[in-house]
């Protein structure tokens, strides 16, 4: 377990912003929960945002662990919760959890003894919630490995590939009922690595071409308010001059999507 100064510490030598110390804390938390699930599974395979900031290194904080899961059961799932429990116990960690099953499975773990104790919170029983989703993937893929190494915490993460994430980003936006602010900021940073997976947008979404892709998401943006786009995201984000990520989503799109995805 670090401490909180040492974790702070190595966030300022890194550039994090020093005006969100309970993302900064939140983030070290998820380097451990990963490096634990990793001894003990290779099942799953690291998705979404909290993917895309300590993988790829995303300029904004991301709050939950999601992962693809291959064929790992309710038991297994159970059974790696509390292997996962144990581990963090023995760092030191005061911390309790709640499994829900529920079209997928879901932990919700609670660290307690950190917000007030190291004054970021006035209320003495609030704690820290790390959420970690597994959803079921029948799409198959080679899952990339990475080498991680923050705060102390070396291991290795089995990720899905660049391509695929974007994509998922995509059908994210595309399946909301609420838009999320950070789904139009991640997809601008993708964009700028990577093209959609075309095969997978069609076996997931029965969407085989860029056109018909860009038709889908320019439609769908015609009622999002960016405005408020951009304020659901600014607590998360770095730099909040990343924000004109969001802002100028609809037209980053009409004029940038064919020449970024060959």
């Amino acid at each position: 377990m670090q401490d909180f100064l040492t974790v702070l510490d190595y966030a300022q030598k890194n550039n994090y912003p020093s005006n969100n110390k309970k993302g900064i804390y939140v983030e070290y938390l998820q380097h451990e929960i990963l490096k634990s699930l990793f001894s003990h599974t290779d099942k799953v395979s690291f998705i979404g945002g909290t993917c895309l900031r300590i993988i790829y290194k995303f300029p904004r904080f991301s709050e939950d662990l999601d992962f693809d899961n291959f064929g790992l059961s309710e038991k297994n799932f159970e059974e790696l919760i509390i292997k996962i429990k144990k581990d963090l116990e023995l760092l030191g960690f005061d911390i309790e959890f709640r499994n829900v099953y529920k079209g997928a499975y879901h932990c919700y773990f609670r660290f307690a003894d950190i917000l007030h104790k190291y004054g970021l919170s006035p209320n003495e029983d609030e704690k820290i919630l790390v959420r970690l989703d597994t959803v079921k993937q029948d799409f198959e893929f080679k899952p990339d490995v990475t080498i991680v190494n923050n705060f102390g915490v070396f291991t290795e993460v089995r990720h899905n590939p660049v391509d695929i994430l974007l994509s998922q980003k995509f059908l994210t936006v595309l399946g909301r009922n609420r838009s999320k602010g950070r789904d139009f900021f991640d997809i601008t940073y993708l964009m700028g690595q990577t093209g959609p997976n075309l095969e997978y947008l069609k076996v997931k979404a029965g969407i085989d071409n860029l056109q018909d892709l860009k038709k889908k998401i320019l439609e769908f943006c015609e009622n999002v308010d960016f405005e408020d786009m951009y304020n659901d995201v600014k607590p998360f984000l770095f730099d909040p001059k990343d924000g004109e990520r969001i802002l100028k989503f609809k037209q980053y799109i009409n004029t940038n999507f064919d020449t970024n995805n060959h």
